[in-house]
C-alpha cells in the first residue's frame, strides 16, 4: 500500500486525475439528475431542440473569445516567469476578444427572430433567448481568461474547485428553471451559464490571497501587433472547429429528424449527453496535463513521453469504464430517462468505440496546438469534420438512427489514420529524438 501511495504521490498525472475525479463524479451525479428531469419535463423532441441551441452556443462562444483559450493556456505556461510578456499576451487578447464578442452580440441580437425560427422552430416565440445569448458573450470572455490563467500556471486544484462551484451553481439554477417552465426553462438555463461562470470565477479569484497576475493587468487595453499575429493562429484553429463542428452536428441532427424522426434525434442527444459525462474526465485531464507539458517542452522526446504516459496511465481506466457503461446501458437509460428513450440503447456500441478512438486521437492532436502548427491542424480537422458529414449522409438512410453513431466511429477511425500519417516523424522517427 505504501509503495502504491508513493507512486501515486510522485505521478503528477495520477494526482491530477484523482482530484479531478471528484469534479467528474459530481458532474455525472448532477448530470444524471438533470437528464432525468429533462426527459420528464422536456421529452425526446425537446432534447433535440436543446441540442441545436447547445451546438449553436458552442460555436458562438468560441468565436466570442476568438478561440484563444488554448493559446492563452500555452502562453501562460510558457511565460510563467515573464510577467511583462504575459501581460502583453493577455491585454492583446482582451482587446481582440472583447471586440469579437461585441460584434457577435450585435449580429445575434438583431437576428434573434430568424435564429429562433431556424434552430428552435416551435409555435412559441423564443427570440428573447437569443438576445440573452448575445448579452452573455462578454461574460464568457472574462470566464475564459480567468480559467486559462489557472490552467497555464498549473494550479490544478484551484481550477477544479472553481469548476465544482460552477457545476453546483448551474445545476441548481437549471433544476429550478426546468421544473418551473419545462422547455422554456431548459433553454433559459443553457443561456444563463456564461453569466454564472463569469460571476463565480471573478468572485473565486477575488477571494484568493495568491494571484499570479493582478487582474487589472489581464483586462488592460493594450494591443501589440506582433503578439496578435501569433495569437491569430490559435484563433483560426479554434474557430474552424468551433464553427464547423456545431454546423455539421445541426445538419446531421436535422437529417436524422427528416430521415427517421424527431424522437430519434432526441435518442442521439441522450447518448451524447451520457458520453459527455465520462468524456469530461478525460478531456479535462488532457487540457490540464498534456497541453501545459507540451507547451513547456516542444521536443519530440517529450511529446512521445507525454502521450505514452497518458496512454499507459489513463487508457486502461478508460477501457474499464467504457465496458462498464456498455453493459449497464439499459440501467443508465432507465435511471436517467423515460421509456421514450429505450431505443437509444442501440446506439451505445458505436458511440463508445468512437469515444475511445477520440481520446487516443485528441492526445495526439494536441501537438498541433502546443506547436501552434496551423496548417497541419487545419488539414486534419477539416478532413475529419467533412468525413463525419459524408459518413452520415451515406449511413443514416441505410441504418437509420444507428447510422449517425456509426458515422461518428468511422470519422474517428479516419482521423486516427490521418494523424498517424501527418505525425509519423514525431511518433516513429528515431532520428527525431537526436
Amino acid at each position: 500500500m505504501r509503495i502504491w501511495f508513493h507512486k501515486f504521490n510522485k505521478n503528477v498525472l495520477l494526482k491530477v486525475a484523482g482530484f479531478n475525479s471528484i469534479h467528474v463524479f459530481l458532474k455525472i451525479g448532477t448530470g444524471a439528475v438533470m437528464s432525468w428531469i429533462l426527459a420528464n419535463y422536456v421529452g425526446a423532441a425537446g432534447m433535440g431542440i436543446l441540442g441545436n441551441l447547445r451546438n449553436f452556443m458552442q460555436g458562438l462562444l468560441t468565436f466570442s473569445v476568438l478561440g484563444l483559450e488554448n493559446g492563452l493556456v500555452k502562453n501562460t505556461a510558457q511565460f510563467q516567469k515573464k510577467p511583462a510578456q504575459l501581460k502583453k499576451v493577455y491585454s492583446t487578447s482582451w482587446v481582440m476578444s472583447l471586440s469579437a464578442s461585441i460584434l457577435a452580440a450585435f449580429v445575434v441580437f438583431f437576428t434573434a427572430s430568424w435564429l429562433d425560427q431556424k434552430l428552435i422552430g416551435t409555435d412559441v416565440d423564443f427570440s428573447i433567448v437569443f438576445k440573452l445569448v448575445a448579452l452573455s458573450l462578454p461574460f464568457y470572455v472574462v470566464f475564459v481568461f480567468l480559467t486559462s490563467l489557472l490552467q497555464g500556471f498549473e494550479w490544478y486544484k484551484k481550477f477544479i474547485i472553481l469548476n465544482i462551484i460552477i457545476s453546483v451553481l448551474v445545476f441548481g439554477v437549471s433544476v429550478v428553471l426546468v421544473y418551473q417552465y419545462n422547455l422554456t426553462g431548459a433553454l433559459y438555463s443553457l443561456v444563463l451559464v456564461p453569466f454564472l461562470q463569469a460571476v463565480a470565477a471573478l468572485f473565486y479569484l477575488f477571494l484568493q490571497k495568491e494571484k499570479p497576475v493582478p487582474l487589472k493587468d489581464l483586462f488592460s487595453f493594450h494591443f501589440d501587433r506582433t503578439t496578435s499575429r501569433q495569437l491569430l493562429k490559435y484563433s483560426i484553429m479554434a474557430l474552424v472547429s468551433a464553427l464547423l463542428i456545431p454546423l455539421v452536428n445541426i445538419l446531421v441532427r436535422d437529417q436524422v429528424r427528416v430521415e427517421v424522426s424527431d424522437e430519434a434525434a432526441g435518442w442521439w442527444e441522450a447518448v451524447v449527453r451520457i458520453s459527455s459525462y465520462y468524456m469530461l474526465f478525460v478531456t479535462s485531464l488532457i487540457s490540464l496535463y498534456v497541453l501545459p507539458s507540451l507547451s513547456k517542452d516542444s521536443s519530440h522526446r517529450n511529446y512521445r513521453s507525454t502521450i505514452w504516459n497518458f496512454y499507459k496511465t489513463i487508457l486502461p481506466l478508460v477501457v474499464v469504464g467504457l465496458i462498464a457503461v456498455y453493459f449497464s446501458r439499459n440501467l443508465i437509460i432507465s435511471i436517467l430517462f423515460t421509456e421514450e428513450f429505450e431505443d437509444s440503447s442501440r446506439l451505445f456500441k458505436w458511440q463508445l468505440l468512437g469515444d475511445f478512438i477520440k481520446i487516443v486521437t485528441t492526445v495526439m492532436a494536441f501537438r498541433f496546438i502546443a506547436m501552434n502548427d496551423l496548417w497541419r491542424y487545419l488539414i486534419a480537422e477539416v478532413l475529419s469534420i467533412l468525413s463525419f458529414y459524408l459518413f452520415s449522409l451515406y449511413l443514416i438512410p441505410t441504418y437509420q438512427e444507428q447510422g449517425v453513431v456509426m458515422a461518428y466511429l468511422g470519422n474517428y477511425l479516419f482521423y486516427l489514420a490521418l494523424l498517424l500519417v501527418i505525425l509519423r516523424k514525431e511518433l516513429f522517427s528515431k532520428a527525431a529524438l537526436l
